[in-house]
């Protein structure tokens, strides 16, 4: 289970590689991502009102409730996908 910290320290690494992690859920067509900004997304990628995405719940929250399909890291030089947050926070160094 994640912190608000932790969901901050992704955000610092992810923002030093100039990159964002977008994390795809099992259960909704919705999207948290984690960039500039910490947003919600559909499938096409365009931002939608949190609410409407998750309600009430903060990020944290979030990665707790929903089962994650796969994690997307899209980097400058690249895209990583991880299957689940044990594997990105390793690559993290958490």
């Amino acid at each position: 289970m994640l912190s608000h910290t932790d969901i901050i320290r992704l955000r610092r690494w992810v923002m030093g590689l100039g990159g964002k992690i977008i994390f795809i859920f099992k259960e909704t067509p919705y999207r948290l991502t984690i960039g500039k900004f910490i947003h919600a997304e559909d499938e096409d990628g365009k931002t939608v009102d949190w609410s409407k995405a998750f309600g009430t719940q903060l990020p944290h929250q979030v990665l707790s409730t929903y089962q994650i399909e796969q994690i997307t890291v899209k980097l400058r030089e690249g895209e990583r996908v991880f299957k689940n947050l044990t594997e990105l926070l390793r690559r993290v160094g958490k």
